[in-house]
């Protein structure tokens, strides 16, 4: 991938324009599904602007506007980013995470990355652990300062999503405390003091299509999912009440793109991650010669 360390963020007051519009677009649906839903104790869900393959003068356009949450697929297009942009920006890295990267971008973008929406295994979970320790010191540190990371689950297990098998109601005590997604998230809490679990994501099907005015299974599942963990680990987990949150909706649901995040707000999403909507369509990633990808 071409760097854009380099990369100008100047923008021009047409496509700032332009990037606004989209924007509030996808905002007064969100406002409209969160509304038919709304209960007292819930939240708006957080819009989260994917700018993947796009320039960094679009981010900073609507930085200026007042948006802060942006998302990145590619770590090395996410680090060079970083460097050129504000640095209150939260970055939301949403790509796959390869384990030999995660130093990458816990160095790259700093106190900035936000969070991690797509772990899944202890191995990169660990070596999270150890890149954030290495910046933030050993000792213990407070809650507001580890890295926030959500555990990726493939709900509609697809070969070509990565993430964690999810966890469906009815299984015995043995195969849930073997289960992937219970191993993982109790090495976060037991072996990983840096880093802050914030709750579980998904990708809702690629090929699976279904009636709007009903509910996605993929985020279902996925609410299911929360559910039997959090179950399992209020009475598995040592310490449970002092590391746990008080009730499993504490825990957020990452879920719903553009296709599909209306429906993802009516089932409980807590973040969507909008990006075509907002930033229009975008260049084809294809490999050079050498093996280095650039766009067109």
């Amino acid at each position: 991938m071409a760097p854009v360390e380099n990369q100008s963020v100047e923008y021009t007051k047409d496509r700032q324009e332009e990037l606004q519009d989209n924007i509030k677009g996808v905002e007064e649906d969100i406002s409209k599904s969160y509304n038919s839903i709304k209960q007292a104790s819930s939240t708006k869900p957080r819009l989260v602007a994917v700018s993947k393959l796009k320039p960094a003068s679009d981010i900073q356009a609507l930085y200026d506007i007042g948006y802060r949450h942006f998302g990145e697929n590619y770590i090395q297009e996410l680090v060079d980013k970083a460097q050129v942009l504000p640095k209150d920006i939260c970055w939301h890295f949403i790509g796959n995470l390869q384990s030999n990267k995660a130093k990458t971008v816990v160095s790259g973008v700093g106190d900035a990355l936000w969070v991690i929406e797509t772990l899944a295994s202890e191995k990169t979970a660990g070596l999270l652990e150890k890149a954030v320790a290495s910046r933030l010191g050993d000792g213990e540190i407070p809650r507001e300062k580890r890295l926030k990371v959500y555990i990726q689950v493939n709900t509609s297990k697809e070969d070509v999503k990565s993430g964690v098998d999810p966890l469906t109601t009815g299984a015995s005590s043995s195969d849930i405390a073997n289960h992937e997604l219970v191993k993982l998230a109790t090495y976060i809490y037991t072996q990983c003091p840096h880093l802050h679990l914030l709750g579980l994501m998904t990708i809702g099907s690629f090929s699976a299509s279904h009636d709007p005015s009903k509910p996605n299974p993929d985020f279902e599942t996925l609410t299911t999912s929360r559910h039997e963990l959090y179950t399992y680990l209020s009475s598995h987990l040592d310490n449970a009440k002092s590391v746990l949150p008080q009730t499993e909706q504490e825990w957020e649901l990452s879920m719903g793109m553009s296709a599909d995040f209306e429906s993802a707000i009516k089932q409980g999403s807590s973040g969507v991650r909008v990006g075509t909507r907002i930033f229009g369509e975008r260049p084809k990633k294809v490999k050079a010669g050498d093996g280095a990808a650039v766009t067109k």
